[in-house]
């Protein structure tokens, strides 16, 4: 009996946050490089270019990349990408439930982006925070970058969550509810 081929799936996240935060970088990084090109002394010149890169580069990392990744759902495992700012393989083993989540202890203490709450070993990968899943883990893991910290459940932007989780539910076997 021929294998079952199991297709790639590409898995969005909204980026409505990460296009307006690449909006305010490009207008800060022009506004550093005007007062950089317009400064009269050379020390204070060397300053504002200094400045200009330091920013660039930053928010270059933190809004920009992510506009341009995706998660990803193989045939093994499910790749969890954000920009540079994350970038995990998780075998589909690892995975006990798939479920909807919300943040309940409020959106402005976890933010957009990558989070990593020690207390109760959750990795968060938001960019909004409608449509979230979590993903239980079998046990903790060590994960993230540059430093790598036990993980015991992962919270994700999706861009559809029912989706995503019966794409999870028939990948790693677990009962559709």
């Amino acid at each position: 009996m021929p294998a079952k081929k199991v297709p790639t799936t590409r898995i969005d996240y909204p980026k409505i946050w990460f296009l307006l935060g690449t909006i305010v970088w490009l207008a800060g990084t022009a506004l550093l490089a005007y007062l950089a090109l317009s400064a009269i002394t050379a020390s204070v010149r060397l300053f504002w270019i200094l400045m200009t890169v330091i920013e660039g580069v930053l928010l270059f990392y933190l809004f920009v990349l992510p506009l341009f990744t995706h998660h990803m759902a193989g045939a093994k495992a499910l790749h969890i990408r954000m920009g540079i700012l994350v970038n995990e393989t998780i075998p589909y083993e690892w995975i006990r439930e798939a479920r909807l989540t919300q943040v309940q202890w409020g959106g402005v203490r976890v933010g957009i982006g990558v989070r990593y709450s020690p207390i109760i070993k959750v990795l968060f990968v938001t960019s909004s925070f409608r449509d979230l899943v979590a993903i239980k883990l079998d046990e903790e893991h060590l994960m993230g970058s540059p430093f790598k910290r036990p993980v015991g459940e992962i919270v994700l932007s999706v861009m559809s969550a029912s989706t995503f989780i019966d794409m999870m539910k028939e990948r790693t076997g677990m009962e559709r509810v």
